[in-house]
């Protein structure tokens, strides 16, 4: 209205057959306002702004992921001759096929809430853009732990609830310089979650977990490290101390000189799940990018740098331990396999107390326990990758008229993530 007010709305009609029919369907919508503030004229006067336009924006939308495609009806299983041993035979029986149909599931609403604000200054040369984000969901499908009497898997539930915050901010520069033109631009982005209600769960595991109270999805929780066991009486201790199930962690009797040592966190006497502290999410926190380019007299020449901050890396774990991530993950776990190098020349021994990896072996139990998920073995998983870098050449319009069928041409030779800058040292 007047090139100053906008006014949007949607909605949307969506249905499941991962729910019961009755919990089939559901409508989703949203809302968003802007105003042009610098068509005011007030603003106007002022001489400063191009463009200035403040957005605010409501939104609901669903999401059925995390269940199975096929959680809307109730399935069986009929096992032959497996169970009940009557006479000389067993008796035939049907179950649950492993889980039970839940009656009153259905979709999770996701609340979404935005306020930016778009701006240019100089001649629209120096624009950009800020946000500030919310999202809430207070009936998240998420598996919930009942009595083992209840003689079956329970089903995924409506019982979790969810929150997310943020903010973000885009900036661009462009201008020209006799006849070269250039820009110049970037964007961060900071967000966070947290599971405000898990349902009830209590279980405590270690690694990536995203069924903890007062924390983020995908949290990574394990042992606290505490150093590297340096001298035979360290050893003699440390071994006395948790031995004798004193640990619940499978801490293997035969620990060596150079193995890592794990704090007992809450001081009981004891390793165990309650001395897992908090090591980070999995998911980035910071998100950010920058780009660059110029052009003169057709060449051209563009850069994109991308990269991801503040995320903590946990490969493979002591929850699947035979799987093939502890095989490459862990030097020499695996004999029969090639070992990724990253370890050569940084391993403990009397004369290199200070190196990072334990002393090489592949009996199992020491490697799962040097390599538990700890504040050890845990990565920094932040990165700066050079994502594009793209050079062309644009002909002259004037030169393709004559060809009389040709009125636009441009070659160009592009490349993706030639260059990254990580810490992560497991050789992936």
């Amino acid at each position: 209205y007047k090139s100053k007010y906008l006014l949007e709305g949607n909605f949307r009609y969506d249905g499941s057959s991962k729910f019961q029919p009755e919990n089939r369907w559901a409508f989703f919508g949203g809302v968003s306002g802007g105003w042009r503030i610098s068509e005011e004229e007030f603003v106007k006067g002022l001489g400063v702004f191009d463009d200035l336009k403040l957005r605010l924006s409501y939104g609901t939308v669903g999401n059925q992921g995390g269940i199975d495609r096929y959680d809307g009806v109730q399935l069986y299983d009929f096992k032959q001759n497996g169970g009940a041993l009557v006479g000389s035979g067993l008796l035939s029986y049907v179950d649950t096929n492993g889980k039970l149909l839940s009656t009153d599931r259905t979709w999770e609403v996701i609340k979404n809430y935005n306020i930016g604000l778009d701006f240019g200054f100089l001649d629209n040369r120096l624009t950009g853009t800020a946000e500030l984000f919310w999202k809430k969901c207070n009936n998240m499908l998420i598996d919930v732990t009942y009595p083992g009497t209840l003689g079956d898997k329970a089903p995924t539930a409506n019982r979790g609830s969810f929150k997310a915050n943020g903010w973000e901010g885009t900036i661009n520069w462009s201008d020209k310089i006799g006849e070269i033109s250039y820009h110049l631009g970037g964007t961060f982005t900071y967000t966070t979650n947290k599971l405000v209600d898990n349902g009830g769960d209590a279980v405590i595991k270690s690694g990536v977990v995203s069924n903890r109270e007062g924390y983020p999805l995908n949290s990574v929780f394990g042992l606290k490290y505490c150093g590297k066991i340096q001298t035979q009486d360290q050893l003699d201790k440390y071994i006395n101390q948790y031995a004798n199930g004193n640990n619940n962690i499978a801490m293997p009797g035969n620990l060596r000189l150079g193995d890592n040592m794990y704090e007992d966190v809450n001081k009981d006497g004891k390793l165990t799940e309650a001395d897992y502290v908090y090591l980070g999410t999995d998911d980035p926190k910071v998100s950010f990018s920058f780009n660059a380019g110029l052009s003169w007299k057709g060449f051209d020449v563009s850069v994109i740098f991308q990269g991801a901050g503040k995320r903590t890396v946990w490969r493979g774990g002591e929850n699947n331990q035979k799987g093939k991530n502890d095989n490459w993950r862990i030097p020499m776990m695996s004999w029969y396999n090639n070992s990724t190098n990253q370890s050569v020349g940084n391993v403990w021994s009397a004369e290199t107390p200070n190196a990072h990896y334990p002393t090489y072996t592949h009996q199992t139990q020491i490697n799962l326990y040097n390599y538990i998920c700890s504040s050890w073995s845990v990565e920094d998983g932040a990165y700066l990758r050079l994502k594009n870098v793209t050079l062309g050449y644009t002909f002259p319009a004037n030169v393709l008229s004559k060809t009389k069928f040709i009125s636009y041409a441009r070659i160009y030779v592009s490349g993706a993530d030639l260059w990254e800058n990580s810490k992560i040292k497991d050789g992936w």
